[in-house]
């Protein structure tokens, strides 16, 4: 009698494991922030970002993106200081059989000055790629972030920085989005480059007036609050007198028709269509929603998105681990799954 409910609490051990298991593997990446944030003065230190890679793994995460204001770093610190730390971290990754995306954030990329910062960021990616092909199993390469330029600009950059990657590394993933904040509609109406192992990426953070809510950098058309997922008509909060006039009024009307799983999973389906087509590989590097929200309300959200992601077989990446979007806890993600 002892051995059989001995056996029968063991089995059902290995069932619960089994099932976290499959459970923490297919958990979203998390962004690493703050490095990004040049006006923070913010110097990478790795012995941080190693404290934070060790409490995600933890917890069962196994991949990271890492966005950094290239420019800015490389003032804080010398490029050799800077690259000696980040192949610390990307060891250290390695160590724990973890996966890295490298982001390059460049802050004054716009259409005036493509052609001018062309030459810096060709320069940088050299740089870093011929430090980083040995470890091409664990990190990652996403060449620039939310690149606000006409696609045809977009195009020429892409073109020249990926050509300039691969005469130094043959091997790593390179990561591409496309313009208006790497939007999936934009990239839906691409075609394809004509490189190996590449990765298209986009952004997700619809409905953005429920992500978004209450987010000063918003402006006007982020002040309404309280606003829930998914979409409930006795809970909806009156609109915010500020927000009238602004595109916030027009999601806010159409909010009912944007606020739950069918609907969001529309709107990736247009991505999911065009990468099935093309044949190639897509993740989503960022999705995320405010922290000040009703957890339960982000709780169904993350619920919804997560669950999309699976279904497509979609890589994604939280943003972020700390920060206005972060999270108390990593368990939290896994408890909304």
């Amino acid at each position: 009698m002892n051995f059989l409910k001995a056996l029968c609490i063991m089995l059902l051990l290995l069932t619960n494991n089994k099932l976290q298991s499959q459970q923490n593997n297919f958990a979203p990446g998390i962004n690493l922030t703050g490095y990004e944030r040049f006006w923070e003065d913010k110097e990478l230190n790795y012995k941080d970002i190693i404290a934070d890679i060790d409490k995600l793994h933890k917890q069962g995460i196994k991949d990271i993106r890492l966005p950094v204001s290239f420019e800015y770093q490389f003032e804080k610190k010398s490029k050799r200081r800077f690259l000696r730390d980040l192949i610390k971290i990307v060891k250290y990754i390695r160590k724990k059989e973890m996966t890295l995306i490298v982001c390059y954030f460049d802050h004054t990329l716009d259409r005036e000055t493509n052609y001018t910062n062309i030459k810096t960021i060709k320069k940088n990616w050299k740089y870093i790629s011929h430090k980083l092909k040995k470890y091409s199993n664990n990190v990652y390469y996403e060449i620039v972030n939310e690149p606000n330029l006409y696609p045809t600009q977009w195009d020429e950059m892409v073109h020249e920085i990926v050509s300039e990657i691969r005469e130094e590394d043959k091997k790593t993933k390179i990561l591409i989005g496309a313009t208006n904040y790497n939007s999936i509609y934009e990239l839906a109406r691409k075609k394809p480059f004509p490189y190996k192992n590449l990765v298209y990426v986009f952004h997700f953070y619809e409905p953005f007036i429920f992500t978004h809510q209450g987010a000063d950098w918003g402006g006007n058309q982020t002040k309404t609050v309280a606003i829930p997922y998914p979409y409930d008509s006795i809970k909806m909060p009156e609109i915010n007198l500020k927000t009238l006039g602004t595109p916030g009024e027009i999601n806010y009307k159409d909010y009912k028709d944007m606020a739950n799983k069918t609907s969001l999973s529309h709107k990736i389906n247009t991505i999911v269509k065009w990468a099935q087509q093309n044949n190639v590989e897509l993740w989503c590097t960022e999705f995320g929603a405010i922290n000040s929200i009703d957890p339960a309300y982000r709780c169904q959200y993350f619920k919804d998105v997560i669950s999309i992601f699976k279904e497509n077989n979609i890589k994604s990446y939280l943003w972020e681990y700390n920060g206005n979007f972060g999270i108390d806890n990593i368990t939290e993600i896994f408890d909304c799954m």
